[in-house]
């Protein structure tokens, strides 16, 4: 969750880190703080809040350095105040994290056994105060990037948790340390300047030549270059990669907020989701522009899909067309809880996890464990050379782009796109579809980043519709079918955003329990286009209508039986069935930005949330 951006080899001041870490403040966090090394002295400034806090502090950071790192802070291990802030130091030491050390109790009255004052109630502190206990303890005639290496590999021993440490020393202030166990880093290059961030968001602006390093490894930034080890010191060589990702691709481009921007994006996601990958006259899928070459489609018998928040509604999603397609059992299970239970996942199954960033704990660690029982693992994510990825055999990239809004738009109907994509190639290769059948799909898919272009330049009235209804304390959504965890994402976007409360239903279970809350007071986002479904959930929406309750319909244009049983009617164009849910999802997007707007919470940040969770 915590936001880092490391430099060593070309002079800069702090605003090079401060505009760094504007470039992941998306992650979410609660406080800041940098340090540079300049004339033989460390500065360090760190704030409590947003970084604007930290901005008015930094004409105390020297005019510019050879060498320096930033952070964004989510709380973990002690309240959001500036005392708790990072980088810490100790003695000549200075470290900044993003983690969570397990075992920091036993480390903490280890270090504080050895005379360690802590300034701080972090993790953080008794991770750095042993650091450099361990490097005291170095032959002091070696060169201090030698001792530092030494106590770097035995630091790695001791910790338990996840960690990401960028590290400076006093004693050698031409290096940057990195070190790497579980939470995300990534490294960069550019003329004489070595880099290292949490999100290639932080380095793109500079370098689009970039490293993922992976867990137990560290590394040794230099303006000459980076030197990458395994945490026994063994030597990596592993090459640079391009990445497709500019700076361009996360600026807001005229939109008021990132999430409005990434709305807007996604006929472009969408259709870049789709390029190379289906020949356009005989609907013949690539498996290698997939990613998904190297497993053996037709051994598998069952799949899971493991994800979390809008990744598990995107796998509920697609799960109604996936079994549709393969006629095979599709589970969809919370990462979060799939360690905690019976697991059914054999050599038989197909494990797709789920994951924009690549790297959610939860998910990373519940594929490692579909894995240990020989599962296919298949990760689908959008950041390439991810955590996620390197634990699975294939990697599927949905190419959403950088999507810096904390709510996820572009990200999940790219993710619900590239699983029906998945779909029908594993149908294609087992063939479970006849090429006819799957050419009709393909040719419906083609055809929604025009779909969802169009509905996008028709949007006016949700915004008056929003707000309407944004005093409201809460609001139900409804749906059936593919539209039920269509509604589970719009009541999450909208508690995400505005903090009202909302519940998704299955538009069928709301006389088992839901329809008590149903009042006049209440507002019921009904998600009812005109296809096999429509009809059941009309006789939802008197029920409704009946017991007094508000009703926004999200309908297909024309239906005017649905828009006179409506107190508001949202209309989209009226499509194949196939690809409904990618335009009855447009509208629940943009009704929770809306209702965040008119109420002024922030968009792009909402409170107690981060970007990419990397801690379970």
């Amino acid at each position: 969750m915590c936001g880092v951006i490391g430099y060593v080899g070309e002079a800069q001041d702090a605003d090079f880190l401060f505009d760094g870490l504007k470039r992941l403040e998306y992650r979410g966090y609660d406080s800041a703080g940098v340090a540079m090394i300049a004339d033989g002295e460390v500065y360090v400034q760190r704030a409590e809040g947003k970084l604007k806090n930290l901005k008015a502090k930094l004409r105390h950071m020297p005019e510019s350095a050879f060498v320096g790192m930033g952070h964004t802070r989510w709380a973990t291990h002690g309240k959001p105040t500036e005392l708790n802030a990072h980088p810490h130091t100790s003695r000549k030491i200075v470290v900044l994290h993003n983690g969570i050390v397990e075992n920091f109790r036993s480390i903490r009255e280890q270090v504080t056994g050895f005379g360690y004052a802590f300034q701080s109630e972090t993790d953080t502190e008794a991770a750095a105060h042993l650091l450099d206990h361990l490097f005291q303890q170095q032959d002091s005639q070696k060169p201090a990037a030698d001792r530092m290496e030494k106590a770097i590999q035995l630091l790695m021993k001791e910790l338990e948790g996840s960690y990401a440490f960028g590290i400076l020393c006093l004693e050698d202030p031409s290096v940057l340390f990195v070190v790497k166990m579980g939470s995300p880093v990534v490294l960069g290059r550019k003329g004489n300047l070595s880099l290292m961030a949490s999100g290639m968001t932080a380095l793109v602006e500079h370098t689009q030549d970039l490293l993922m390093m992976e867990d137990k490894e560290y590394a040794l930034l230099r303006a000459e270059g980076i030197s990458l080890y395994q945490a026994d010191g063994t030597p990596v060589d592993r090459p640079f990669k391009r990445v497709p990702w500019t700076s361009a691709m996360i600026e807001k481009g005229g939109f008021k907020h990132f999430m409005l921007k990434e709305i807007h994006d996604q006929p472009t996601s969408l259709g870049e989701t789709l390029t190379g990958r289906v020949d356009r006259n005989t609907g013949l899928l690539s498996l290698e522009e997939l990613g998904i070459q190297g497993l053996d489609l037709k051994e598998i018998e069952n799949i899971h899909i493991i994800a979390c928040g809008t990744s598990f509604y995107a796998g509920m999603l697609a799960r109604y067309a996936m079994e549709e397609a393969l006629g095979l059992p599709v589970m969809v299970e919370l990462a979060s809880e799939y360690r905690y239970k019976t697991n059914t996942c054999s050599s038989a199954s197909l494990a797709i996890a789920i994951s924009q960033s690549g790297e959610t704990a939860d998910t990373l660690q519940a594929i490692k464990l579909a894995k240990e029982r020989g599962a296919q693992c298949l990760a689908l994510v959008n950041v390439p050379g991810s955590s996620i990825g390197h634990v699975c055999a294939a990697e599927s990239l949905m190419r959403a782009g950088p999507e810096i809004g904390v709510a996820s738009t572009k990200a999940f109907t790219a993710q619900v796109l590239s699983l029906m994509l998945i779909s029908l190639a594993t149908a294609q290769q087992t063939q479970r579809m006849t090429a006819a059948e799957i050419l009709a799909k393909t040719d419906a898919l083609f055809r929604v980043p025009r779909y969802v272009e169009s509905f996008l330049t028709q949007t006016e009235s949700l915004e008056s519709i929003a707000n309407k209804y944004k005093n409201n304390t809460s609001i139900l959504f409804i749906g059936r079918g593919p539209h039920y965890p269509v509604a589970l994402e719009g009541a999450l976007k909208l508690k995400e955003l505005s903090y009202i409360h909302a519940e998704g239903y299955a538009a069928g279970e709301l006389k088992h329990g839901p329809i008590a809350l149903v009042d006049e007071n209440m507002v019921v986002v009904c998600i009812c286009p005109r296809d096999a479904y429509r009809d059941k959930t009309l006789s939802n929406i008197e029920e409704i209508r009946s017991r007094g309750g508000k009703i926004i319909s999200i309908g297909t244009v024309g239906d005017t039986e649905l828009k006179s049983i409506s107190d508001e009617m949202i209309e989209i164009p009226e499509v194949e069935a196939w690809v409904v849910p990618f335009l009855t999802t447009l509208p629940a997007q943009l009704f929770a930005y809306w209702v965040a707007v008119h109420k002024g919470t922030d968009v792009d940040q909402p409170r107690n949330l981060a970007k990419s969770v990397t801690v379970e």
